[in-house]
């Protein structure tokens, strides 16, 4: 792994933002993971730095086109969500492949905290610091660059453009490894229709995984990591986290409350119920993806295992959702 990191610290080392004559101290992320209570990207490169009394944040990592990854619109995101007050300040940028941004203070939330606080109930001072970030995020506007990629990959539903482009690559390719694709584009078709009608799209984040959601030491939460950031419906957000930490039957109920502001009804809770297997069906493909095209961080073997553990959640989630809508029938 070190030798794999060797050429992107030099290129850290190498940006045009550090002041001249200083010492910039690099580490990885890996390294320090634990002792700094931080995620680890899967498509990317990250970093901390020191320079002087300065601490950031450093990403290297350029566009994946199979994922529909491109570090222009990614920052455009960063910068926008910043500007809401849901994210770090972005320092510096360098394309094709280097952002900087403001270190945060604080820890990534882990999916035991994510538990807790929706277990506790909507009032739950976490769940209302995270659905407060995130409803602030939706409020704002979306930016152009998002814009501009939504018009480029056409006409989507529920799951957004990146489900839509990883579907279609997963298509194009046969994929037949996971016994995925035969009769899905109907069952996506049920999923959505039980979604019920879209709304505007919004500024939506599209990769709500517990660890990019970090807690300062004051207790508010901000938002990191916008490459899969795109135009989309507010409650794909919350199903992402809902699905990605496996939060139980009251547990999601409760964020879903939170969120709304007020008790989520039945109906509610069926319509969240539907997007969540949507949820879990895009981040199998994204495993899938990353397993055909061998162009994420991820070793082959991480990335089919990555894709065989959230076909187990689509499968298991599928079944719930057909339970209950055979029983609503």
């Amino acid at each position: 792994k070190s030798s794999k990191r060797e050429p992107a610290m030099e290129r850290v080392r190498a940006l045009s933002c550090w002041p001249e004559g200083e010492e910039v101290s690099v580490k990885a992320v890996g390294d320090v993971r634990e002792e700094l209570l931080l995620g680890e990207g899967r498509t990317n490169q990250n970093f901390i730095v020191d320079v002087g009394s300065s601490r950031s944040f450093v990403r290297i990592g350029g566009d994946l086109p199979f994922f529909g990854v491109s570090r222009s619109r990614e920052q455009a995101a960063s910068r926008a969500a910043h500007a809401a007050g849901v994210a770090p300040a972005v320092r510096h940028t360098e394309l094709p492949d280097a952002m900087v941004v403001e270190f945060v203070d604080g820890r990534a939330l882990t999916e035991a905290d994510m538990h807790a606080a929706a277990a506790e109930g909507p009032s739950s001072a976490l769940l209302q610091a995270v659905v407060g970030t995130v409803k602030r995020l939706h409020a704002a506007p979306v930016p152009e660059a998002l814009e501009a990629f939504q018009s480029e990959v056409g006409s989507v539903g529920w799951g957004g453009p990146h489900l839509a482009k990883w579907l279609a690559y997963a298509e194009d390719s046969s994929y037949s490894r996971l016994p995925i694709l035969e009769g899905l584009r109907e069952f996506i078709a049920r999923l959505e229709a039980a979604a019920g009608p879209m709304g505007p799209a919004k500024f939506c984040h599209f990769d709500l995984l517990a660890d990019n959601l970090v807690m300062r030491r004051d207790g508010g939460i901000l938002l990191v990591d916008f490459e899969y950031s795109a135009p989309g419906q507010p409650l794909m957000d919350l199903a992402v986290l809902a699905m990605g930490c496996s939060l139980d039957e009251k547990e999601e109920r409760n964020l879903l409350s939170a969120y709304l502001g007020a008790d989520a009804c039945e109906a509610d809770v069926y319509r969240f119920k539907a997007i969540r297997v949507l949820a879990a069906l895009r981040e199998t493909f994204w495993g899938v993806t990353a397993e055909l095209s061998a162009s994420s961080a991820l070793s082959p073997e991480e990335a089919r295992s990555y894709a065989d553990m959230n076909f187990e959640k689509f499968t298991s989630l599928r079944k719930e959702f057909e339970s209950l809508a055979a029983a609503s029938a």
